[in-house]
């Protein structure tokens, strides 16, 4: 019989079971193919954040950060797709020091991340001063609340909710130096994806500091360390932040008058 002859006395049935099959083959390839476009470019960008925040290798980021290498190695090489507390846990580690990276950035690319106004992206207001121990002194006695102490302009574009403290003096060395601007959200964060990283920080009883998080010795606890100054034990927190960026004195430049200190 000829292949002309089987073809004819096949029913329409398994034709159409043959027809449906072959598509269905070509769709899951041509699905494949996309994931695989998708979880390469997730870990492009992931590898340019995790270079431009100062990791020298994936390695290297895995074991600073404690994260499992295996798994981040898969989402850096693009044979794993990363997902959205993935993409959350890694940009923050890899927002600081100048560094710029949000989760949607790292899933979808800058062209798919929040937009921003078009007006003012850089201009952003000093919430408070940083004094010695990491306290955050906001002058609220005198200014209405939610106002800024003055606004100040940066060199890069900022999301909104976007809010900045001031370092003064001496009083962040040798983490920061003098007139130093750290960013952070208005919006805060969950205090235990930031254990072990600076965040500025308001407490239950209302004192503000810029510390780094510990876990304290209990869940909800958390122990607030800076440089010269007593570890804080146990503190409930109201707020935290972490610190998006940090702004070096020379590179921001003030917009309005301060009520008592001016930058260079």
């Amino acid at each position: 019989m000829t292949s002309e002859n089987v073809f004819m006395a096949l029913s329409l049935h398994e034709v159409a079971n043959i027809v449906n099959t072959a598509r269905s083959v070509h769709a899951a390839t041509l699905c494949g193919m996309d994931d695989q476009k998708i979880r390469r470019a997730q870990g492009s960008r992931l590898k340019a954040a995790r270079a431009a925040a100062g990791y020298r290798s994936a390695r290297e980021a895995a074991m600073q950060n404690e994260w499992a290498e295996s798994s981040y190695r898969a989402h850096e090489n693009g044979t794993r797709t990363i997902g959205q507390d993935d993409a959350e846990r890694y940009a923050a580690r890899f927002r600081f020091d100048g560094v710029e990276v949000t989760a949607r950035g790292i899933l979808f690319g800058d062209a798919d991340a929040p937009e921003q106004t078009a007006v003012g992206t850089n201009i952003v207001g000093v919430k408070g001063l940083i004094s010695a121990g990491g306290v955050i002194e906001t002058g609220t006695e005198q200014l209405p609340e939610g106002a800024n102490l003055y606004e100040i302009s940066v060199p890069f574009p900022i999301e909104e909710g976007t809010i900045a403290f001031r370092v003064t003096g001496m009083s962040g060395y040798p983490k920061y130096d003098p007139d130093d601007v750290v960013l952070c959200s208005e919006y805060g964060e969950n205090p235990e994806r930031l254990v072990g990283f600076y965040a500025a920080v308001m407490t239950q009883s209302g004192d503000r500091y810029l510390k780094r998080i510990l876990q304290g010795s209990k869940k909800g606890r958390f122990h607030l360390e800076s440089y010269n100054a007593p570890l804080i034990t146990d503190a409930r927190l109201k707020w935290a932040s972490g610190i998006i960026s940090t702004v070096t004195a020379k590179r921001w430049s003030q917009i309005a008058s301060a009520p008592s200190v001016a930058a260079e």
